[in-house]
């Protein structure tokens, strides 16, 4: 009879196991390379694909196992309910399930390539582009400090709730959240309340933040569906409570020493950040051509107070008239992000770019081919593409890559 091994038998030792749902080709590419960077303590403490290693359980399956999502969601929709559910290891987990924002990274991918990339207590990740702050939650969950910069002040809001969250005092949090029917008449007004504008200092307003973001996904949840925000903002603010102090007893339990964050508010195209001052990148460009982040965000922006037309000048993918023009306004901007990337980061420090094409909207022009070859106009070695497919935007993507540069000026 033939000797029948699944691949991870081959791959790794026989008191190694990966964590349930590992099954994509790029995720056992990842998980090899995890297991080739690190040390088997490292792998204990760091790993983002192994559930065991050498028979002990990783830090990273403890932390989710320690999280009761069923309570977490148990007055969710059934649709929200599966997808965290099935997702409790690379979707679900720590703070990432506040405002799940669409075409946001893997968390679980994150951690790989901060793994993968060798990235250690001391360092300093960047993610520029940064939408919904998951490379800086990532960074933070292994102790690691970070910036995260994007030109829209609601992925500003939401980046500062996610990390925060991740190492407040939740007593704190209980005492502003007794009474939900006299925060909602303090939120449930046609803009944000002046206090989140003043630029007073009070220990407390990063704590409101949270019941903002709530608020404002209520919000959100309302446009889309019948329900009334009166009825979604107690069932919201539950969730995102019970997901924090989930997340806070896994932390405490499992000793978890949390990085600190910088979350700033500015364009890619000029970095408000040193040269020379990180030591890697992690981002991904807007996908504009698949997802209008403006007209997807309008109901946040808006009641936070934002002009949307200036900002649609501003941001990377949304100017243009036709495919062509498009395309040449974007490559434009992008060159010059890739030059401010190349300041910033330190001399052979790693860049990673994840980006998507839609062959439909760029007729057949493939942006991570011509982003390639902008990167070698900006002395960014490209050294690897690695293939990822798209679960969640079928209908305008099916792939994206991960392309991997090393900054040699």
């Amino acid at each position: 009879m033939m000797n029948f091994k699944p691949i991870t038998n081959r791959l790794f030792p026989q008191n190694y196991q990966l964590i349930n749902g590992t099954d994509e080709l790029f995720e056992l590419d990842l998980a090899l390379w995890e297991y080739e960077a690190l040390s088997k303590e490292e792998l204990i403490n760091r790993g983002a694909y192994f559930k065991l290693v050498d028979g002990k359980e990783t830090t990273h399956f403890k932390t989710c196992s320690l999280e009761n999502l069923e309570d977490v969601h148990k007055n969710s929709s059934f649709r929200t309910k599966v997808f965290f559910l099935d997702g409790k290891y690379s979707t679900g987990y720590a703070t990432h399930s506040l405002f799940p924002y669409r075409g946001k990274f893997h968390p679980q991918l994150i951690r790989a390539l901060l793994n993968i990339l060798e990235i250690k207590q001391g360092d300093v990740v960047l993610d520029p582009m940064a939408g919904s702050a998951t490379v800086s939650v990532e960074a933070n969950l292994l102790g690691i400090d970070s910036v995260s910069v994007d030109l829209s002040p609601f992925c500003g809001l939401m980046g500062r709730v996610k990390t925060f969250a991740l190492n407040l005092d939740f007593k704190t949090l209980q005492s502003i959240i007794k009474d939900t029917k006299e925060l909602l008449a303090k939120f449930n007004k046609s803009k944000v309340p002046d206090y989140f504008i003043s630029n007073k200092e009070d220990e407390k307003k990063a704590y409101y933040e949270i019941i903002l973001l709530a608020f404002l996904d209520s919000m959100g949840f309302a446009n889309r569906s019948s329900s009334s925000i009166d009825k979604l903002f107690p069932r919201v603010l539950e969730r995102y409570i019970a997901t924090i102090k989930n997340f806070q007893k896994a932390r405490q339990e499992l000793d978890l020493k949390i990085g600190r964050s910088k979350i700033l508010q500015g364009s890619v195209l000029n970095l408000p950040i040193e040269d020379n001052s990180v030591d890697t990148i992690i981002t991904s460009p807007p996908y504009s051509f698949a997802i209008d982040y403006l007209k997807n965000d309008q109901p946040q922006l808006e009641y936070l107070g934002n002009n949307l037309e200036s900002l649609r000048e501003e941001m990377i993918g949304l100017q243009g008239r036709g495919v062509g023009n498009k395309l040449e306004i974007y490559f434009d901007k992008m060159n010059i992000a890739l030059k401010e990337m190349q300041r910033v980061s330190k001399k052979n420090s790693q860049i990673v770019i994840i980006i998507g094409t839609n062959d439909i909207q760029t007729n057949g022009v493939r942006l991570e081919t011509k982003l390639i070859e902008l990167a070698k106009k900006q002395s960014l070695k490209f050294e690897l593409e690695l293939v990822k497919p798209i679960k969640g935007l079928q209908n305008t993507m099916k792939n994206e890559s991960i392309l991997f540069f090393t900054n040699l000026k």
